[in-house]
């Protein structure tokens, strides 16, 4: 599923290419990935785009805004009017729409903007922007971990109530928006700490590491233009992957050499349902 750094090169790639456009029709090929009625956002021009979370948000000048939730397989690839994809989108191929097409933008200068999700988990919706703080979908969202929010004292605080892994309590986005399976993962070994640990054991110095490693593998993974790893779908407006996956510390790696040289070997177990890996050498 994509996380801050992808949903947030997305959000990057929307500004630049939709930002002042006018909707000029919207074509829903898949109904239960559309929650509202085209009518809402046609016509309409886009404004800005914004994110929360995992969640991007098209706010419209009409009113209404259109939050975007990509789940596991959803891709937003944007094409100019005239132009083709000249390569291929992984589970989509050369030619849009393709069967993943569900759901079809067309702006008014003939531009379009395909929204295609392999396994159908995503979805769009239609709200009123003035009511989108208590969309339950956003309310209870924890911090952005860039936010003035994410103190130490905060981390403190939602650690010492829990006697679950402290991978779960990363992941868990009532707690931390944007964090999931991939940069819990490499934050907890940029932090020296096992995945399984329990959350109130972390001492307070490694919660201070343990911020500071979370920030540093969002910004990684935001440099790098995200992550496309061996089962993600993940792809930018324009229909490139990611580069992280080319970074990662421990994700994914399973049998290879720790990236600290310390003698370790990259484990995978299981936690909470998700893979999760480690370096049982260097990780406490």
């Amino acid at each position: 599923m994509p996380e801050l750094p992808e949903v947030e090169t997305i959000r990057r790639g929307l500004v630049a290419k939709i930002k002042g456009l006018k909707i000029a029709k919207v074509e829903v090929l898949l109904a239960k990935q559309f929650i509202g009625k085209p009518s809402e956002v046609e016509g309409a021009t886009v404004k800005d785009v914004r994110r929360r979370g995992k969640i991007n948000i098209i706010d419209l000048d009409n009113g209404k805004s259109l939050l975007i939730h990509l789940k596991l397989t959803g891709q937003l690839v944007f094409v100019e009017h005239g132009i083709t994809l000249g390569h291929p989108i992984t589970f989509a191929g050369t030619e849009l729409p393709a069967k993943s097409t569900h759901i079809i933008f067309g702006f008014s200068d003939g531009s379009r903007l395909f929204y295609n999700d392999l396994r159908q988990f995503g979805w769009m919706k239609v709200v009123q922007s003035s009511k989108l703080k208590v969309q339950s979908d956003l309310e209870k969202l924890g911090p952005e971990p860039f936010s003035k929010e994410f103190t130490i004292e905060y981390l403190q605080k939602i650690l010492a109530k829990s006697n679950k892994a402290i991978k779960l309590i990363l992941m868990d986005q009532e707690k931390i928006a944007g964090v999931g399976n991939i940069y819990a993962n490499d934050a907890l070994w940029e932090a020296g700490i096992l995945p399984a640990k329990p959350a109130k054991t972390i001492r307070y110095k490694d919660i201070k590491i343990l911020r500071e490693a979370i920030i540093k593998v969002l910004n990684d993974g935001l440099k790098y233009g995200g992550s496309t790893g061996g089962d993600e779908a993940f792809i930018n407006v324009e229909g490139e992957p990611g580069n992280y996956q080319n970074h990662f510390r421990v994700y994914q790696r399973e049998g290879e050499k720790c990236l600290r040289n310390d003698g370790g070997i990259i484990k995978r177990i299981t936690v909470g349902g998700r893979g999760t890996f480690f370096c049982p050498r260097c990780q406490k």
